[in-house]
């Protein structure tokens, strides 16, 4: 998920939500409650974009 300080909406970072099936199906059906669940726990957030990768780690950037 990428998500974005509402005050700052410039401001973004990412989101990577553990979810207990790692499944591309898990993650179709489920993505959408656990980025609602995470914005709820986040009310200082909005959310820019979201999608489904496996074992895919983080990118430094550079």
């Amino acid at each position: 998920m990428v998500v974005c300080l509402a005050a700052a909406p410039a401001q973004c970072r990412e989101e990577r939500p553990i979810l207990a099936a790692l499944s591309m199906m898990a993650c179709a059906t489920q993505g959408q409650m656990v980025a609602a669940r995470w914005l709820s726990e986040h009310p200082a957030f909005t959310l820019s974009r979201w999608r489904c990768e496996l074992n895919r780690p983080r990118q430094e950037r550079i």
